[in-house]
Order: C-alpha cells, then structure tokens, then sequence
C-alpha cells in the first residue's frame, strides 16, 4: 500500500482589484433566483452590504447580520429566515464567522435536521444550496474551505462540520473591501492567516503541493502585513494607495488555507479549539505560534526552517509580544486548551508527536499561568 496524498480545490476563485463586479455573472451561473445574504454585523454596520447590493442586478430576499463565534442557534435562526424566504443561494460576506454561518444556512436549505446533526466529516447527506463567498478580511481562509466551525457554550471543543461539497462554490477576491478593515480586524486575520501557512508545514498530511502554497503565502504575509498595518495609520489603504498590497494579502490568505485546507491543520489549532478560552482566534493563534514552531522547528524543511525567526521579526516590527499576559489576558487555563486537544486529529496531525507534559511546558512559556484540575 502507498502512502498517497490528496491534493483538492473545488471553489472557483474570482480574483482582482475591482472583481466584485463579477458577482452578478456568479449568481447568474450558478442559477440563483432567491438570493439571501449573510454578513458580519460590523459589514453591515459599515455599510458594506448597500455597497455590494447596489452594484449588482438581485435584489436579496433577506440580510441575516452574525456576530463573532457563532453557535448552533445562530445558524438555526438564520436558517429559518432563508428557508421562511424559499431562498435558493447564499451570498456571504465578511470574516470567517459569516462566512461560516453562511455555509452553514447553504446546508440547511438542502438537508431537514439541525446543524449539529451533521458534527463531523462527510456528514452531510444532500448537496448544500450554492454559496459565495466574500471575504472582508485577509485571514479565515474560510471562502475556499469545505469546513465550519460552531462555538456552542458547554462543550469542551468546538463543532466542525466539514465534507466534500460544503465548500463555497464561488469565491470573489477584491483587494478594495479591505480598504476600510479597521486596526484589530486586519491584524488579528493576518495572524490567523500565518498561523494556517506554517501549520501546513508541520502538519503530517503535508505534500509538495501544500508546502508550496505554504511557504509562499507565508512569505507573503510575512512581508505585506506591516505594509498593510501602516496603510491604516497613514490612511494609504483608504485612499486605494496599497490596493495592490490588499490584494496581495488576500489572495495569500486564500492560498494558507488552500494549503491547510488539504495538508490538515496541526497543534496551534488543537489548542485554541476550546470554547472557554474566549480570546479572538486569530490572537489566541498569534501568542501560541512562535512556541510551536521552536517545538516543531526538528522536523521542517530546509525552506520552512528559515521562516521560524522571520515570526519573530514580524512581531517585533508590529511592536506584539506573543504571550497572554501582555494580550490582557492573565488567568488564561491552560489545562483547558490541553484537554479540547486530546484526541483532536490536529493534534494527532502535527509532525512532532506531543504529551501533556509538552504543552504544559509550551503553554506556560506562552503565559497560560491558570491550571484548574480536570
């Protein structure tokens, strides 16, 4: 028996400065009549939606707005909205909340029980109703993913809910939405989007094809997301002087989780899958890397070796020290973070095998300093 990889991207990725305008021909084929959008409500507060909407043809039979960390009741009234509208395509847009209830309510359209009912992979029986994605920010990744993730209060791991055909069918990559992303949002889904890159190479489902969309969005991020922080303080990214390096960084953020995407995600993400640790995933991504990369730096490449200090020089030049106390947060409970880890196939994925006591040692140095027992 060989040891064989898979290698998949289904999404059919639109992108460019100014590629909005290709939402309408993206309805159109995709044979759309009921169109209903899903957005993060700070989109829709930005007045976002009424910019998209007002360039396109459809008028959408209903606007659901989502907050951040979606749970199971979230997508369940969303989706009675749009089953209420006989709605037939998702337009979602925004971060990786909405795009995730997006496609979420794509699901629901198609398949009668609770979101929860389909916990897991392959699960879910009918073909989900179209979906675009939009994304607004340059990190989930979520617009080429075939996964979900739902943060439901009382359970120890987050819900993922992932399979063949879950994935967006369409995804629009238009440098120009990031012009307005506001401080936090760009730098946080700029964490999140490195932290996909490199634990794509790391993780054990790793292949040629992965490593090297990796390695380059990694490199891309890593140069371009300062340039992209100094847009806001200047104002360059409002003016559309850095649409190019908008543009830029979104398409990287794409390709992280195309990468991730197939090669599986790894240790960074076994530990911040639990939902008590209540930090924005991209942050809680961002203080945990540097340490997981020195714990797997052994069993890298040549080529992704040397991105490990470039970590530490981007958080330096952006002026973030990669530790929860100096985040704000000085209770976090680590022996939480390690027990959403156990069993978790990232943890099982990452190339260098992990014991508690590890991550005790790894969480620590991170500043995790609460240890409640379980």
């Amino acid at each position: 028996m060989t040891d064989a990889g898979l290698f998949c991207v289904t999404t059919q990725v639109i992108s460019g400065l100014g590629s909005i305008g290709q939402l309408d021909d993206a309805v159109l084929r995709l044979g759309g009549s009921r169109v209903i959008v899903v957005a993060d409500a700070g989109v829709g507060e930005a007045g976002l939606i009424d910019k998209i909407v007002a360039r396109v043809s459809f008028d959408p039979v209903g606007v659901i707005l989502v907050e951040a960390d979606p749970d199971i009741s979230v997508v369940e009234d969303a989706a009675a909205i749009a089953l209420a509208a006989s709605a037939d395509l998702v337009v979602a847009i925004g971060g990786g909340s909405a795009l995730g209830v997006g496609k979420a309510v794509g699901i629901r359209l198609t398949n009668p029980l609770p979101i929860d009912s389909y916990e897991g992979v392959g699960l879910v029986a009918n073909t989900p109703a179209p979906v675009i994605a939009l994304p607004t920010t340059a990190g989930s990744g979520s617009e080429v993913s075939n996964a979900l993730v739902l943060h439901e209060p009382g359970r120890s791991k987050e819900i993922v809910i992932r399979g063949a055909g879950c994935e967006p069918r369409v995804a629009i990559l238009d440098g120009e939405i990031l012009r307005t992303l506001p401080y936090r949002p760009m730098l946080y889904a700029g964490f999140d989007a490195l932290s996909h890159a490199m634990e794509a190479l790391w993780a054990n489902g790793g292949t040629y094809f992965t490593e090297a969309l990796a390695l380059h969005s990694a490199r891309t991020i890593l140069d371009l997301l300062p340039l992209a922080i100094e847009g806001i303080e200047s104002g360059r990214n409002a003016t559309g002087e850095n649409d190019e390096i908008l543009q830029r960084l979104l398409e990287a953020s794409s390709a992280a989780n195309m990468a991730c995407g197939n090669s599986g995600l790894a240790l960074v993400h076994a530990l911040t899958t639990s939902p008590d640790i209540r930090i924005p995933h991209g942050l809680q991504n961002a203080v945990l890397l540097p340490y997981v990369a020195a714990f797997n730096n052994g069993e890298l490449s040549v080529e992704a070796r040397a991105l490990v200090p470039l970590i530490d020089a981007l958080f330096a030049q952006l002026g973030f020290e990669p530790s929860f106390p100096a985040i704000g947060e000085d209770d976090v409970d680590g022996s939480r973070m390690i027990e959403a880890s156990k069993g978790h196939p990232f943890r099982i994925n990452n190339r260098r095998e992990s014991s508690d006591d590890d991550l005790v040692d790894l969480l620590a140095n991170a500043g995790a300093q609460k240890w409640s027992a379980r």
